[in-house]
């Protein structure tokens, strides 16, 4: 008889990169059990051989039957907009909490794999890199939430873990830097802050590659941050998206300044609304930092080198999504 195939639990399998990480895992053999909050609405696993299973990372007791019988549980489930730090520490540190929790409680041995963000960590210091060592420095809400929930992993004794910063990630199905390239198929890309800020961006599925290197490595308690090695700053990032359309898009620059304040009056204006900002005050910080720069070679020596795709032929097969669904002109 041969041996079972190996489960995997999955949380935010629903969304742009768990989705993006559930077909990785199926694509090697791997039987995939996902947490999804109304199961009517299984977002991008519909259609998918994955074993849908009712529940919120918000509430515990739905996660004992997720996690049961599982040899890993990859946690990607958070949130990314919220209306202040208290909505944010729920989703992004206490649900972390919960499934730890549970994986300790009901499958010991699991290893778990936590989708954490660059945002815990900070942004570049007088443009050096951040290190896993380095103190963290968080500029933001969601940054904050996002290191807390780390701290919570490491607070659950005895269990195997693995911690992925990943930076700004982008490919098919992203829905917020698709505003960017929904610029360029309109003929204008924003030159953003004078092109001066820097960046380092990660195509989905080198995420999705790196969680399957953590998995074959095995839960080590394990940080890593994950994008490419290329610096990008983002007048290059401008210039590589106008360069997609055909004729040329314009590039049209958008100084600090005009960010800033459409960040104040955009958070003014959300305030007044039922969901979270699309953009304010401190989503506009994030974006002005000098440098979001990270060291990534222990992530390319211990995870299998998963930074395969460079921000040109990212940014082009992103394209090339984004027209065969429609979403461009």
């Amino acid at each position: 008889m041969a041996p079972p195939l190996p489960l995997v639990a999955v949380t935010g399998g629903t969304g742009f990169v768990g989705s993006h990480i559930v077909e990785a895992l199926l694509a090697t053999g791997t039987r995939v059990r996902a947490l999804v909050r109304r199961p009517e609405k299984p977002g991008w696993l519909k259609g998918l051989d994955v074993e849908v299973h009712p529940g919120d990372v918000c509430d515990s007791s739905s996660l004992a039957a997720l996690v049961k019988g599982a040899d890993a549980v990859v946690h990607v489930a958070g949130k990314t907009s919220a209306r202040d730090l208290t909505e944010y520490l729920a989703a992004n540190a206490g649900g972390v909490k919960n499934v730890a929790e549970v994986v300790r409680a009901v499958a010991p041995g699991a290893h778990v794999v936590l989708i954490s963000s660059q945002a815990a960590a900070g942004p570049a210091i007088n443009g050096v890199a951040r290190r896993t060592e380095d103190a963290e420095g968080p500029v933001s809400s969601y940054g904050r939430s996002k290191l807390e929930g780390e701290r919570e992993l490491r607070k659950v004794a005895g269990l195997k873990y693995t911690i992925l910063r990943p930076g700004a990630v982008y490919g098919p199905r992203e829905a917020e830097i698709r505003d960017l390239f929904v610029a360029a198929s309109r003929g204008i890309v924003p030159v953003l802050a004078g092109g001066r800020p820097r960046v380092q961006l990660i195509y989905a599925l080198d995420v999705a590659a790196a969680v399957l290197g953590a998995l074959k490595r095995g839960g080590r308690g394990e940080s890593f941050f994950l994008a490419h090695p290329e610096v990008l700053d983002y007048r290059l990032i401008a210039d590589t998206l106008a360069g997609l359309r055909s004729p040329r898009a314009r590039t049209v620059p958008v100084p600090a300044g005009l960010i800033r304040a459409a960040g104040v009056l955009v958070g003014a204006v959300s305030s007044f609304g039922k969901g979270p900002p699309v953009f304010n005050r401190e989503k506009a910080g994030e974006m002005l930092q000098p440098g979001w720069l990270c060291d990534v070679e222990p992530a390319r020596q211990a995870l299998g080198d998963p930074f395969q795709t460079t921000f040109a032929s990212g940014s082009k097969l992103t394209w090339d999504w984004y027209r065969a669904n429609g979403i461009l002109r």
